[in-house]
């Protein structure tokens, strides 16, 4: 088996998104520049000093988990709409839907004794088979360097092609190791799970999640951040947080686009939402049926 492919970040996307296909999975080192990623960690630091380690044999005992990003971190909400993240999602979750979104923004920091992490498929949250594609992607953001000794995640290569009951052997299984300031993307879809933490300092990763636009996301963006705050926000991170129609009428505040409580353009008259494509025969079964009525 092959190592993860890596790429920098300037590298051509279309070399990305094929190892992406191919493997389900890749590292993308250099994303964030020294002065970003201190602005980053100084961010989180402020939040994490404060949260308490989670409790469950899934989540771990030994590990913190901080979510809500964009409402806390000026510098996520700068990395959820960067042009490289986006035009990988665009890439293949437009394949099955017309917009997409964010499903999750999460810290996770593993602390010393921390065992390696049941390995799994985030997909598995949304129950049903997505034939033409992937219902989720997400990104790993290296805060520390991930190393096998830290907990780097770990990732089973080509897994996302496999039949759900088909486990990953010992020898499939890679940490997906980079240095801090590099990211991880991988498919919802892909088998993977947190590494063990043998080291005497904790490893802190930064997930963006994103999903489908018909898809209801793992974290409540709208609770997560408050409307005073997605006021501000630019238009692009607005829509990521959800609001928009995912045509046809999915998501309407009032029969209207839920932006508008935004930017303060809320109307009174009761819109449709529909695909472009079904308007010309929607509006020719319309006149068809008003020159029926009126020849009575």
């Amino acid at each position: 088996m092959h190592d993860i492919y890596r790429f920098s970040a300037t590298a051509p996307l279309h070399a990305i998104t094929a190892a992406l296909e191919h493997d389900g999975c890749v590292v993308v080192t250099d994303l964030l520049t020294p002065t970003l990623l201190g602005t980053l960690r100084e961010e989180l630091a402020v939040h994490l000093s404060g949260t308490a380690t989670c409790h469950g044999n899934f989540y771990g005992f030994a590990t913190r988990r901080l979510s809500g990003l964009i409402s806390k971190s000026q510098t996520c909400r700068q990395l959820a709409i960067h042009p490289l993240i986006t035009a990988v999602m665009d890439t293949f979750l437009l394949l099955s839907c017309r917009e997409y979104q964010l499903n999750l923004t999460q810290a996770i920091c593993i602390g010393p004794g921390e065992p390696q992490q049941y390995i799994h498929t985030d997909a598995a949250m949304f129950p049903f088979e997505n034939r033409s594609g992937e219902s989720m992607i997400n990104c790993m953001i290296a805060i520390d360097d991930f190393t096998s000794e830290n907990g780097a995640t770990r990732v089973v290569p080509g897994s996302h092609r496999w039949p759900p009951t088909r486990e990953a052997n010992a020898d499939e299984i890679l940490d997906a190791t980079m240095p801090a300031g590099s990211m991880l993307i991988y498919f919802g879809s892909l088998q993977h799970g947190g590494g063990a933490n043998r080291s005497a300092g904790e490893r802190t990763g930064l997930v963006l999640s994103y999903s489908l636009g018909w898809l209801r996301q793992a974290e409540n963006q709208y609770l997560a951040v408050p409307l005073e705050l997605a006021a501000q926000l630019p238009v692009r991170l607005q829509r990521l947080l959800g609001y928009f129609v995912h045509a046809p009428n999915l998501g309407c505040y009032e029969g209207q686009d839920p932006i508008a409580l935004l930017d303060g353009s809320l109307g009174r008259e009761f819109r449709e939402f529909l695909p472009q494509e079904v308007e010309p025969q929607l509006a020719e079964f319309r006149a068809q049926a008003l020159s029926g009525r009126h020849a009575r």
